[in-house]
Order: structure tokens, then sequence, then C-alpha cells
């Protein structure tokens, strides 16, 4: 539970605080109950460890890193109490209290960061799931944050489980994780930058194939090793030189060469 001691605490950490990966989430995993579903991944935009509560707000984060436009996530960010005060009175609503009292940090699940056409936009969301059936206390919270970032000149969204796909979570989440190569065995005894143009290659010239046989014969061609060849597409999709539609059901390993294609800056730098 919280007391007034522990908000100045927090408050003291820098909590809620900095941007990218000086980022400190307001809310982590070791401050609340868990049912053993909080998620604490590394951002691969951010380069910070993230702290999510909920399977929903994991695949939601897997989503908003997957887009190209999303350049910071900041998840559990604290909204300004004496703020919220003043709309729950406006609303006619009980604010909630710390042990001693006072007004409690509510906080937003996420506080997005996205650059479109050159100009930085800021949007709080909160994911709940099947919003429909909340109760009314959890429906009256939701808009106590709604007016809270009207007030500021922003739109609060709430999105529940329709708002990822698994398909999308799936693929994803399979790419992350080569997106930093270069602590793996093979990579200094691999010519790896060869081999990436060698898929390259292969997918400009739109062979009749999947991903998994393409590696292969270029691990053949090459004397390497499919998974070797793999990992190296792996890691240039998550670095966003070759790109691919993640929605798909499926899997990346099975879609045709057809299905991706060089990004105009395909050449990112293999790490």
């Amino acid at each position: 539970m919280f007391d007034e001691q522990r908000v100045q605490k927090f408050i003291a950490q820098g909590r809620g605080q900095g941007q990218g990966p000086t980022y400190k989430p307001w809310l982590q995993i070791q401050d609340v109950p868990s049912l053993g579903r909080s998620h604490r991944p590394y951002g691969i935009k951010t380069r910070r460890v993230h702290h999510f509560l909920s399977d929903g707000e994991w695949k939601s984060f897997l989503k908003f890193e997957a887009d190209p436009s999303v350049v910071d996530i900041r998840e559990q960010f604290p909204m300004d109490r004496l703020q919220t005060l003043r709309a729950a009175m406006k609303l006619g609503y009980k604010h909630p209290i710390t042990l001693d009292g006072t007004p409690y940090v509510m906080t937003v699940d996420f506080l997005i960061t996205r650059r479109v056409e050159g100009k930085y936009l800021i949007e709080p969301y909160t994911f709940k799931y099947a919003p429909a059936t909340l109760s009314k206390r959890d429906s009256e919270l939701i808009q106590i944050a709604e007016a809270f970032w009207k007030d500021n000149g922003f739109q609060l969204r709430v999105i529940d489980e329709n708002f990822f796909d698994e398909a999308l979570v799936l693929n994803y989440d399979s790419v992350r994780t080569y997106f930093e190569i270069s602590n793996l065995a093979f990579f200094r005894h691999t010519n790896v930058l060869l081999v990436a143009q060698a898929i390259r290659d292969r997918i400009v010239q739109r062979r009749p194939e999947d991903l998994v046989s393409a590696c292969a014969h270029i691990a053949l061609s090459h004397a390497s090793d499919p998974q070797i060849v793999f990992s190296i597409a792996m890691h240039l999709i998550a670095r966003g030189g070759i790109l691919v539609d993640y929605s798909r059901t499926l899997g990346l390993e099975r879609r045709l060469l057809s299905d991706f294609e060089l990004a105009q800056n395909s050449e990112e730098p293999l790490q």
C-alpha cells in the first residue's frame, strides 16, 4: 500500500521523470502485487528495461515498438495529482487517496511519442480488458484520467485486447530477439556483411521460395550454416533494413521472399 512517505521516496528517486533510456516508470513490477503476469523486457527503441503489469500491457508494447513512427514509450506514467484531484472534484468523484489521506498518484499505462512528418506527437493510452464490463469505480477513474489529459490538450485512448493481434505479437516478438547479434558465437567467424548482402540480393531477385529455403541456399553458397544465415536475416528485419507485414498469421520463416522488401536505407549496421 502507498503512504505519503512512499510517494515522496518515488519523487526523490526520479520516478516518472526522463525520456528514452533515462525514463523511470512511476510503478515498477516490485511495487505492486503480482499475479505472475508481469514482464520486464529490454526495449530496443528506448534502450532500457520496461515494467509491464499484465500480458495486455506487454502485447500492446510490442505493437508500439513495431510501429516505425513510435520513437519513445513511457509506461506507468504519473499524472499530476493536484490536477487529477481537481478533475475528480469537477466530476463529483472521489479521488484515490494514500493511507495518509493525501491524493494518490494516478498513472496512465502508456505515454507514446510518435514522429509524423517531422513533428512529435504525444499520445496517452490506458489498457483495459473488456472495457465495456468495467466496474463503476474503474469507469470513474478512467473519466478522471480523460479529464486530466483533456485539460492538458491530449486525448486519452482506452485500448483493449482488440488493439493488438496474436500474429503480430508472435512474429514481432520472434524478430526483436535478433536486434543485437554481435554477442552470438558465430558473429566473429562469419562474413556477416557478405551474407547480409546475399540475403538482400535474393529478396530483390524475388526467388520463388520461403525465407527458410532461401537461407539454406545462401548457406550452401557461402560455406555457412542455415541457422546463422537465418539469424542474420532476422537481424536485418529487426533493424528495419528488410520490411515485412508482421500481422499475417504465417510465421516469418515460411513467408515467400515476395512478402519481404528492402527499406530505402537497407544498409543497416550489423551489430
